[in-house]
């Protein structure tokens, strides 16, 4: 069984950052990174695949340098890495990368059945550090009509003893408490970033994972028509954008601090001073 993880490439939020003039995010490669909650979902992928008896493969969409996030994956275990990109999918909204990414999981599903190695699981990160919508997992789901199982706090996959019959067990925290929830598989589950820890590559899997093949995939790859995807297809869209105010400099006190503070909240209004 093949369990596919989600992963993307966001900004390093030290990074300065910018939109274009026509509002997408201007995504620099080299302060470009994996998203962090997205390196616990890959590490509860390959557990789950160890579990499963099945591999791993690693999809992202992006740009050019979003393949770096998938050779991550192939370092630490990944079979297989699949690169959505085409100018088509560029600035797809939620929406529209959620169709994408499902349309990715039938088309490997599809071709795996055909050897008994179908998609048994999809994982993702709750969010992305760039975006914080926590939405797109959810929407994949319901692309593929599977189960979703959101803000994992703990996952667990028993394999069955037949594919068919394998389940994955989740535990996440409530506004009252925790619960567990349960789905049969196929299923979509999201987790929150302490989920795992993921592990560190070894010297002979990173020098694999930089010989082994990406497979880039174009929107007509997966059976989309330009509508549906990128600018084209997004119900939501940036109307206007401001840069972010420059932060005043620091004010260096050198004599009575009290009376500085003092000074400072009154000149805002925030403090009323006798007479």
């Amino acid at each position: 069984m093949r369990v596919i993880v989600l992963l993307k490439q966001v900004p390093d939020i030290v990074s300065d950052r910018r939109l274009r003039p026509d509002g997408l995010l201007e995504r620099v490669p080299a302060a470009a990174v994996l998203s962090e909650i997205d390196e616990a979902a890959l590490e509860v992928a390959l557990r789950a695949a160890d579990a499963l008896g099945g591999s791993v493969t690693a999809v992202t969409m992006g740009p050019a340098s979003a393949e770096a996030v998938v050779r991550k994956a192939l370092q630490v275990g990944a079979a297989q890495a699949v690169h959505l990109h085409d100018d088509a999918l560029a600035g797809s909204d939620v929406r529209g990368t959620a169709r994408a990414l499902a349309a990715a999981v039938r088309l490997l599903d599809a071709e795996g059945a055909e050897s008994g190695d179908g998609v048994g699981l999809v994982v993702a990160g709750m969010t992305a550090l760039d975006g914080l919508g926590a939405v797109v997992p959810t929407l994949v789901a319901a692309e593929l009509g599977w189960p979703a199982l959101a803000f994992a706090e703990s996952v667990e996959v028993t394999p069955g003893e037949e594919a068919s019959a394998a389940r994955v067990v989740v535990v996440r925290e409530t506004e009252v408490g925790h619960e567990t929830i349960a789905a049969d598989l196929p299923a979509v589950v999201s987790v929150e970033d302490t989920v795992a820890s993921l592990r560190v590559p070894s010297f002979q899997t990173m020098l694999a994972a930089r010989k082994a093949q990406v497979r880039v995939l174009a929107a007509a790859d997966l059976g989309l028509a330009p509508g549906e995807v990128g600018l084209a297809g997004a119900r939501a869209v940036v109307v206007t954008a401001a840069p972010r105010p420059e932060r005043p400099a620091p004010v260096v006190v050198t004599s009575d601090g009290a009376r500085a503070i003092v000074d400072f909240l009154a000149d805002r209004g925030l403090l009323e001073v006798g007479s």
